[in-house]
């Protein structure tokens, strides 16, 4: 009897482990379930692609904002129609500016590009105060505070009654030479110190020395000193409204920012501080860097030809890359 009720046992415990397993299995079918399930949703994911239509869309996209950025913050392309920086920079050169290099006047400066101030002899590119829709090109001579003079005479520059050492060449008459550089006549030789060259016409009497003498308001006849900011305005300022705008746009009397005055290096052919006055911060875009294309084009023509015949018979490949010094 004991070995019945041993057998009743043992199958009674095969029963229980048996059900005990197969409710062990199912636990661990449920628990499974969600991981497999979750698994197949990443690979899923993992294998979608976008299409082609939105991935040209993004790409457009981005382009745009980074193109949109450096035009705003990075670099400007300008294009030189005068010859009042020639030899510097000559008629058709297409240059491209630095805008962060200076900073921002109204203290926006964003710390990931670094910056300076001002100095003299910067190749600047700003907005001509009496037309801020045009740009104009000269280089920094004095900065703010600083008395300038000008000796149409000798063609010497003073700051603060000290001579500014300039390497001055004599040119010939460039009336007619068009976007050619400027012929040398007579180089005068670079004094100690000097960091750039600027151009004169050799003929006393010329019609630009003339136009020099009649026309200069600022730094020629008497010194000039270049305005501060929160300087009084002249008059002159005062009751121009197009220029109040551009020097005192507050009305309270007092220039905005500081000034600065500009000369081109071609002096005799260069409509620049000496005639209209400082050029304010505010005006000023940036500093020029370099030349990205260059172009043997007359103004006069350039309504009439063909920019693609010029572009390969006209381009001065040469000035590509030079550095504005």
């Amino acid at each position: 009897m004991s070995e019945n009720l041993d057998l009743r046992a043992q199958e009674r415990r095969a029963q229980f482990e048996a059900a005990e397993a197969e409710r062990l299995e199912k636990v661990r079918v449920v628990d499974r379930e969600p991981d497999t399930a979750s698994r197949e949703e990443r690979e899923a994911h993992s294998t979608f692609k976008k299409g082609t239509f939105r991935e040209y869309v993004e790409s457009a996209v981005v382009t745009l904002i980074m193109a949109l950025f450096g035009m705003t913050f990075i670099v400007q392309a300008v294009k030189v129609p005068t010859g009042s920086m020639k030899n510097t920079i000559l008629i058709q050169d297409h240059l491209l500016v630095n805008k962060f290099i200076f900073g921002s006047h109204e203290g926006l400066d964003l710390p990931i590009f670094p910056s300076r101030s001002i100095r003299r002899g910067d190749v600047i590119v700003f907005k001509y105060p009496e037309k801020p829709e045009v740009n104009y090109v000269k280089r920094v001579i004095g900065l703010p505070g600083e008395t300038i003079e000008f000796n149409n005479s000798t063609h010497r520059v003073f700051i603060d009654g000290q001579e500014l050492p300039e390497h001055r060449v004599y040119v010939q008459d460039e009336i007619g030479s068009g976007s050619k550089p400027l012929q040398t006549e007579r180089d005068a030789g670079a004094p100690p110190g000097a960091a750039w060259i600027v151009y004169y016409q050799e003929e006393e009497g010329s019609a630009a020395a003339v136009y020099r003498d009649d026309s200069a308001r600022y730094a020629v006849k008497q010194p000039f000193r270049v305005p501060m900011k929160g300087d009084p305005v002249p008059d002159e300022i005062r009751n121009n409204s197009s220029l109040q705008k551009v020097y005192d746009a507050n009305g309270d009397g007092k220039y905005d920012s500081d000034q600065y005055f500009a000369m081109g290096d071609n002096r005799d052919d260069s409509e620049d501080s000496r005639y209209w006055g400082s050029v304010p911060r505010g005006n000023i875009v940036g500093r020029a860097m370099f030349v990205y294309w260059s172009i043997d084009r007359d103004q006069e023509a350039e309504g009439s030809s063909n920019f693609l015949t010029d572009f390969f018979t006209k381009s001065r490949w040469s000035r590509t890359g030079t550095f504005i010094k």
